[in-house]
């Protein structure tokens, strides 16, 4: 029974000593002006405190730029804790009021909340009601609203200046916008100069088949294949040089077909009976010589391929062939 008495005094004790205050450091303030909200709150030591309502953060009037601890002691038992929060005033001109704040605190199994008074905040439009002292022409200072001027005030000690969440917000929506805008700007221009100049056309240029045909027969010669006694290996390769000759220049797959079957498309296409005859030849043998049916003489093979440059030469003008 004395535990249970003990306890509850203890409670109640700590009841009476946890409370939360807010002061500020002026009630008079223009929009757009900072103000510093210092909160006062105790709890028991111990406890588990919940602070997620201290600040306001999710007020439309008061946007909170920087939070921070000043102090924090322990008093028999009791722990005194002092925060300092700085706002921008976004209240429209008039009486405001700003909080209350809250908090909470679990000791043992006990919830204990606490929230603080409010702070009427008097808020004025700096335009309307700021007065500055001029001097005119004359010389002589007389006192007007600052809307009058028409002009802006240089902003102090910029380079310290913290800005808001909205502050923020709002000039990164302004970036935001500029940088669509000039694109757009740079896309309209860019599409009305390409209508101006016309539709550009990008012509691709293909090497023609007798150059690449030239080019592989000299790599052909330079591999040196008749002096090796590589029959086989120059027979493939000067076959399929020949074929693809004929496929890039009179397009029909020179490279696939059968012998028989490309006999007949070189006969359609050709009209010169020694390159007929000689092409006939040099596709016979040369697939005589890859299946190993028959090994000519190195000279005849020679022959071929002073064939093949001739023919490639012959039939690399239009009036040489049909299509």
């Amino acid at each position: 029974m004395m535990k249970k008495v003990i306890y509850i005094i203890l409670i109640l004790t700590a009841l009476i000593q946890a409370e939360i205050k807010i002061y500020t450091n002026k009630t008079e303030v223009y929009t757009g002006e900072r103000i510093r909200i210092t909160v006062e709150l105790d709890h028991p030591e111990g406890s588990s405190v919940d602070l997620t309502n201290i600040q306001n953060s999710l007020s439309e009037d008061f946007d909170l730029v920087e939070s921070k601890v000043v102090s924090q002691n322990k008093v028999d038992g009791i722990i005194k804790e002092t925060f300092a929060n700085d706002y921008a005033v976004f209240s429209k001109p008039g009486e405001d009021h700003f909080g209350p704040l809250e908090y909470s605190y679990v000791k043992g199994e006990e919830v204990f909340s606490f929230k603080s008074d409010s702070i009427k905040i008097n808020v004025k439009s700096i335009l309307k009601d700021a007065k500055v002292t001029v001097v005119d022409s004359l010389g002589n200072q007389k006192t007007v609203s600052l809307d009058s001027l028409g002009m802006v005030l240089p902003i102090k000690d910029i380079s310290i200046y913290k800005m808001s969440k909205r502050e923020k917000v709002y000039i990164g929506t302004f970036f935001a916008l500029i940088v669509i805008i000039i694109l757009v700007i740079y896309f309209m221009l860019k599409r009305k100069r390409m209508k101006a100049n016309g539709p550009v056309l990008i012509v691709e240029k293909k090497i023609p088949a007798h150059i690449i045909a030239v080019q592989m027969l000299d790599k052909l010669k330079e591999k040196r294949y008749l002096e090796k006694g590589d029959f086989k290996e120059f027979a493939a390769e000067l076959s399929l040089i020949f074929r693809n000759f004929l496929e890039d220049r009179f397009d029909f797959p020179g490279a696939e077909l059968p012998t028989e079957d490309l006999k007949k498309e070189i006969k359609s296409r050709v009209t010169d009976a020694e390159t007929l005859d000689n092409s006939d030849k040099l596709l016979e043998v040369t697939d005589f010589v890859k299946y190993a049916k028959f090994m000519p003489l190195e000279a005849e093979l020679k022959q071929f391929l002073e064939f093949a440059y001739k023919a490639v030469d012959k039939l690399k003008d239009e009036s040489n062939g049909k299509k």
